[in-house]
């Protein structure tokens, strides 16, 4: 009988088991198996240590069909545990005697004609608290809501110590040799031209009183919005065809760092043991940081819009704290690139928080440029060679230096190329897309109701 086993740490590979044995267990027995008189403990803790391991990582279904797509629970015990086949056939006819009901109405959980597939544990209690959270967000207060504080706390207070799968951090630094484009939209030449006198306040953010809700930012609060190429940048604005595209470079003062939004969904939180139950809590949090990863990146339409937004603008409040963090912004995957494309690895977005998103010279109003559409060939012959000139005023030395005042803001961050602007026709638009054929199926012939009195014997 099991009653009488017991199992000593060497008769056992899974390091958390094995510390578990070492740490409780005693010499008063010998092993059961390996018959040596070592630290182990009485089965009935394996028993329900594997059991655990069962309900929550693997799913069980019988294999009516011959699929062969899972695993027997002997072979499940056998590579979870690391132990021998023996002691995973016993552990097997323990677990059906000590888990199985003993009435025809329960479930059964163990029975040699089941099959055991791995599967992805829940977000739990994450998501749960999230969606409380959020909840409250949308229909209490926004500002100051302790509840949604408190669960993003609880979910970002170590984000600077997280690795991903391939061992880096998801906080990425920007610095000088990353060009960041931003695109505006414009509906004809002229439109352009006023934009271009003023190059650094026009590309730049928008100023408070024009700055518009967006994924990032909330009415009101000015970001940088950019990307990583020029093609993403114009994905972004949607142009329309016939419209025209400006699209404006952008390098960084100093090193920004950023959260790789992106990279959460890669988070890994150790390969720890099956058996421990802090391991269930960290794969939960992985887990949901794989889900809002997606939410704050998939695009939203609709009246939906208005309230993913209100979350996304939220977590993105929380992020650009001075006081928490020291991040200039986030970054993400575009879902506007080809997946297809140049720029499906490498091609990202970058939100710089109001903080950081300052365009030296954009504040200064007497820095302008002047600007010609079209060069002069011949005759009445021209070309459009659209080209700016900075203009440059002599300065007339001031009576006192100390009066004389800098257009450099230190909180400036990025600097507009001017020499790098591209002027952009929207010829066409081209999109990609996934196909399902709507199939014709047979005609279904409607049933007349029955006419008044047929139902009526002549006599």
């Amino acid at each position: 009988m099991w009653e009488d086993k017991y199992i000593c740490h060497k008769c056992v590979n899974d390091k958390y088991v094995m510390q578990h044995i070492i740490k409780t267990g005693n010499n008063f027995q010998i092993c059961s198996y390996c018959k040596r008189k070592r630290k182990n403990i009485h089965l009935k803790y394996i028993l329900k240590m594997m059991n655990e391991v069962f309900e929550y990582y693997y799913d069980i279904y019988e294999d009516i069909y011959d699929s062969g797509r899972g695993d027997s629970a002997q072979d499940v015990i056998y590579g979870e545990l690391g132990v021998e086949w023996d002691v995973a056939e016993d552990i097997y006819e323990f677990l059906c005697d000590e888990y199985n009901p003993h009435n025809d109405y329960d479930y059964i959980r163990y029975n040699d004609g089941f099959l055991y597939r791995h599967i992805n544990h829940y977000s739990g209690e994450l998501a749960h608290t999230w969606s409380k959270a959020t909840d409250s967000l949308m229909k209490e207060t926004r500002y100051f809501n302790r509840e949604v504080n408190d669960f993003l706390d609880s979910l970002f207070s170590d984000i600077d110590k997280l690795k991903n799968r391939d061992s880096n951090s998801p906080i990425k630094t920007l610095t000088d040799e990353v060009h960041l484009f931003r695109a505006r939209v414009f509906e004809d030449q002229e439109e352009v031209k006023q934009a271009l006198e003023y190059p650094e306040k026009n590309f730049g953010p928008p100023p408070t009183t024009l700055a518009r809700s967006g994924r990032m930012n909330a009415q009101g609060i000015s970001v940088f919005y950019g990307a990583t190429s020029v093609n993403l940048a114009i994905a972004e604005v949607r142009p329309p065809v016939g419209s025209i595209v400006v699209t404006a470079c952008f390098v960084p003062l100093r090193e920004l760092k950023v959260l790789d939004i992106s990279a959460l969904d890669s988070i890994s939180f150790g390969s720890g043991s099956k058996f421990d139950p802090q391991t269930r809590k960290t794969s939960e949090r992985a887990i949901f940081f794989s889900t809002l990863s997606r939410k704050l990146t998939l695009p939203t339409f609709g009246k939906r819009q208005d309230s993913d937004y209100l979350i996304t603008q939220v977590v993105a409040d929380y992020l650009g704290d001075r006081n928490k963090f020291k991040l200039d912004g986030v970054s993400f995957k575009s879902t506007q690139v080809d997946a297809n494309g140049e720029d499906a690895e490498t091609g990202y977005n970058v939100v710089l928080f109001n903080k950081s998103s300052g365009v030296r010279h954009a504040a200064d109003k007497s820095r302008r440029y002047n600007v010609e559409m079209y060069e002069h060939i011949e005759d009445d012959q021209y070309a459009f060679v659209p080209e700016i000139q900075l203009i440059v005023e002599e300065q007339i030395k001031p009576r006192h230096m100390g009066s004389f005042s800098s257009s450099h803001d230190k909180n400036d961050a990025l600097l507009l190329k001017t020499n790098s602007m591209t002027y952009h026709k929207i010829t066409g638009v081209k999109y990609q897309t996934s196909e399902t054929e709507i199939h014709q199926g047979d005609s279904v012939r409607k049933q007349e109701p029955p006419q008044k009195f047929d139902d009526l014997i002549d006599f």
